[in-house]
């Protein structure tokens, strides 16, 4: 983990851990001893667009490898938006290329991240 003058890999998401632990905890002690509600957690059916989400992001990282980072981001979000946004088509193709072209540019590019390329090497 290294120190807090010279952090390591590990630094940053166990000082985020440690948050979301204080957090969670002073939200459990908040909610303690206040009425339960009778409405239910999750109404009629509305657990589906989430799950679908998991298994989505899920298959992501499965074939993110195979498919390599472009063609499967490409991919993710045109099943993103179609699926679980509901959006129209043009805007669904447009905002899934632009998205793309912009995380490889940002990642591949100009922070020189190796991404995995897949067909594209």
């Amino acid at each position: 983990m290294g120190s807090f003058r010279h952090p390591g890999v590990g630094f940053l998401p166990f000082g985020l851990s440690i948050i979301l632990i204080i957090l969670s905890l002073a939200l459990i002690i908040s909610r303690w001893k206040k009425e339960t509600s009778t409405k239910p957690f999750w109404t009629h059916r509305s657990w589906v667009r989430p799950l679908l989400g998991v298994v989505i992001l899920g298959l992501y990282a499965l074939v993110i490898d195979t498919l390599g980072f472009p063609l499967t981001t490409l991919i993710f979000l045109l099943i993103w938006l179609g699926i679980i946004e509901r959006t129209y088509w043009l805007k669904m193709v447009t905002v899934s290329i632009g998205v793309t072209l912009a995380l490889y540019l940002i990642f591949g590019y100009f922070l020189e991240v190796p991404v995995p390329m897949g067909f594209f090497k």
